[in-house]
């Protein structure tokens, strides 16, 4: 699996602070001063809303809580409306304001699985992933942080 995105909180509830030149972190959206990278899951027996990854549980598999309860989904790179049960989704944005769809995510880079909107980028490039607003023109796309 590699090393998995870090998480929010250790053992003593301290915040921990993402890596450098991103913005977020996996882990409950509840602790004060950290800032969890938001996803869109189909939890099994529900419909596709954003929620939440507690941990990551393989290199595409999160434990994702929504409103409708938490699993485990796969992270797949469609649009939030073609999602089906078991399945999760994360739209990264380019300088552009283009949209990709993320089928893998590490600490630093997305893997472009799917292209919405966007042209600076094609499917199967990765493309480093920063705060909303500091897209870089062909390098740097912006993922939902809650």
């Amino acid at each position: 699996m590699g090393r998995p995105l870090k998480l929010a909180e250790t053992v003593d509830s301290k915040v921990k602070t993402p890596a450098a030149g991103t913005t977020g972190t996996i882990g409950n959206t509840g602790v004060a001063g950290s800032t969890q990278i938001q996803f869109t899951g189909f939890v099994t027996g529900g419909s596709a809303n954003t929620g939440y990854a507690t941990r990551q549980t393989g290199s595409k598999t999160f434990k994702i809580t929504t409103g409708d309860g938490t699993a485990d989904l796969l992270l797949t790179p469609v649009a939030s409306g073609s999602l089906a049960a078991g399945q999760c989704q994360l739209t990264a944005t380019d300088s552009a304001g283009g949209t990709y769809y993320v089928s893998k995510i590490t600490s630093r880079y997305v893997t472009i699985g799917a292209l919405g909107t966007g042209s600076q980028f094609a499917v199967g490039d990765r493309a480093l992933w920063v705060a909303s607003g500091s897209e870089v023109l062909n390098t740097s796309v912006s993922i939902p942080l809650a």
